[in-house]
């Protein structure tokens, strides 16, 4: 399978898949032909919906946000680990006319209110454990949103089953178009603080169509397949390949609360499982830990994994061991989810496999901004219906990133092979990948640097066996301070992916005449003393 090339535009072998008007509209279209198929399935309590009570519960939703006024152009802020209420939360949102901004459960109230001053939520909806920390960040923000939570009973927040109201006809489709907004994730981008991904209906409809035609009969995404989604749905893999791909297919979601391998085992074995999204530590787990083999997974049919490097042959690895497809893919954010993966085929060790269906490519020389030379790497841009429609709030750092013409610049420095396979040579940006999540420099510095002691700071990635990468801080300091301080400091104002491994002190950082850091120096000589 190759791609086509027409001048210095490279094009993905597959054309782009039929799209639904939106997820939402897809799901329920699914849920009135077949209300009595099971949807969805709480891996943590076992409680199963089928597309009828899924299609009911999020009407109530829907319904209870309208009469609090909620609707087009409002946002509602989700912060749970993948249970049975992140897909009707989500629908009701959608059915709503609203946009949803996911939050990952792990992080502080400082990091949610970070976050949540970047783009202000109408309603908020949180799992009982993680709700305080979404009403400390509402707080320290003085803004006065109401929270709603699943699961127990939270000081501050109101119970959600407060939130649910009569609704009409369960089936009703939304009035929702493809450019309308749909979800705005947090990135970090091609560095500094996070950043919202202003992502629309079409986006989404996209990422999850995209997704399951890359599979095309291999291991189909549709009402016969049961997919563990192990994957957090904060997460571009979980709300672009899972939640938006399953619903689309007519799948069975089985969530996964708390992604261990144990867990994650034990529900691909109970609920036989035939897809299967975990993140890259747990793939890599599946290729050698023993306890894979004392559960039978003969159902599966495929697992897949993104955000990280594999090392070399996990993949054939995971294939020949669960005897099923075990792919990565590559993707960002800002590309909803999937850039490239394997389409239909296993890919060449080394790739992140062929340009995902629809997905157009161009290589840039970074210092010229002019095509690179024909077999030469250069940054890669994208463009396809899955590209986000901007960064919320952010007109400059959007124009920054997004070509009038719609070109994404991915911040990867990427070749392409002969037969249409991409290679990554080397990241331009400066995120660092802890276990698959994006963790941005700048967020860790700003934290370092709230310490009384800390005159000047900067985080650079390593290289790191257990976690794919890990930060190094290096201070300068304004008064004594021991590196376990401010390791303790920043551990608590981070979540945990997000802490440096090491800090280490220095008399100066750094730093070019322009005032930017030079990270380059300090994470050679970083990676050369952990050698």
């Amino acid at each position: 399978m190759t791609s086509t090339i027409t001048a210095a535009v490279h094009r993905s072998a597959l054309p782009a898949p039929p799209l639904e008007p939106s997820v939402a509209v897809a799901a329920l279209r699914r849920a009135a032909a077949d209300p009595d198929a099971p949807a969805v399935v709480d891996g943590a309590t076992g409680e199963t919906l089928t597309r009828g009570e899924l299609a009911a519960r999020s009407a109530a939703v829907a319904a209870g946000l309208r009469a609090r006024g909620i609707g087009r152009g409002d946002l509602v802020a989700i912060s749970m680990p993948n249970t049975a209420w992140w897909p009707v939360v989500a629908l009701g949102a959608w059915r709503a006319g609203a946009a949803i901004e996911p939050l990952s459960p792990l992080w502080t109230a400082g990091e949610t209110a970070r976050v949540l001053a970047r783009a202000l939520p109408r309603a908020a909806i949180a799992f009982a454990p993680f709700a305080p920390q979404v009403v400390q960040a509402l707080r320290e923000l003085e803004l006065d949103v109401e929270v709603f939570a699943a699961g127990g009973e939270v000081e501050g927040t109101t119970p959600i089953a407060a939130l649910l109201a009569p609704a009409g006809d369960p089936f009703a489709e939304p009035d929702l178009a493809p450019g309308d907004l749909a979800a705005v994730p947090f990135s970090s981008g091609t560095g500094g603080l996070p950043k919202g991904i202003r992502l629309t209906h079409g986006n989404l409809a996209a990422a999850g169509a995209q997704g399951n035609a890359s599979l095309g009969t291999a291991a189909p995404v549709d009402q016969d397949a049961v997919f563990v989604a192990a994957a957090p749905f904060f997460h571009s893999i979980g709300i672009g390949l899972q939640l938006c791909g399953g619903l689309i297919g007519g799948a069975t979601l089985v969530t996964v609360a708390l992604p261990r391998l144990d867990a994650i085992l034990e529900l691909v074995a109970a609920h036989r499982a035939t897809h299967a999204a975990v993140s890259p530590p747990i793939f890599e787990a599946l290729a050698s830990d023993p306890r894979v083999d004392e559960h039978d997974l003969s159902s599966l049919r495929l697992v897949v994994t993104g955000g990280a490097h594999l090392g070399p042959g996990v993949e054939q690895r995971v294939t020949e061991r669960l005897r099923c497809l075990a792919r990565q893919g590559y993707g960002m954010t800002e590309a909803t989810c999937t850039i490239s993966a394997p389409l239909l085929r296993p890919s060449t060790p080394g790739t992140v496999g062929w340009l995902a269906p629809g997905t157009e490519a161009r290589l840039v020389d970074p210092e010229s901004g002019v095509d690179a030379p024909e077999g030469e790497p250069g940054e890669l841009w994208v463009r396809g219906p899955q590209v986000m429609e901007g960064y919320h709030g952010l007109p400059a750092e959007t124009a920054a990133i997004l070509t009038p013409d719609g070109w994404l610049r991915t911040g990867d420095l990427v070749s392409v092979r002969d037969d249409g396979q991409l290679v990554i040579r080397d990241r331009l940006k400066e995120l660092i990948k802890v276990k698959g999540a994006s963790v941005a420099p700048a967020e860790i510095e700003l934290v370092l640097r709230e310490h009384p002691a800390v005159g000047d700071a900067c985080v650079v990635g390593v290289p790191d066996a257990r976690r794919g990468e890990a930060p190094i801080a290096f201070v300068a300091l304004d008064a004594p301070a021991e590196p376990s301080d401010l390791l303790a400091f920043a551990a608590e104002r981070l979540a945990g992916y997000k802490r440096p491994r090491e800090v280490v002190v220095v008399d100066e950082l750094p730093r070019l005449p322009t005032g930017k850091l030079v990270r380059r120096a300090l994470r050679e000589r970083a990676s050369a003393a952990a050698r």
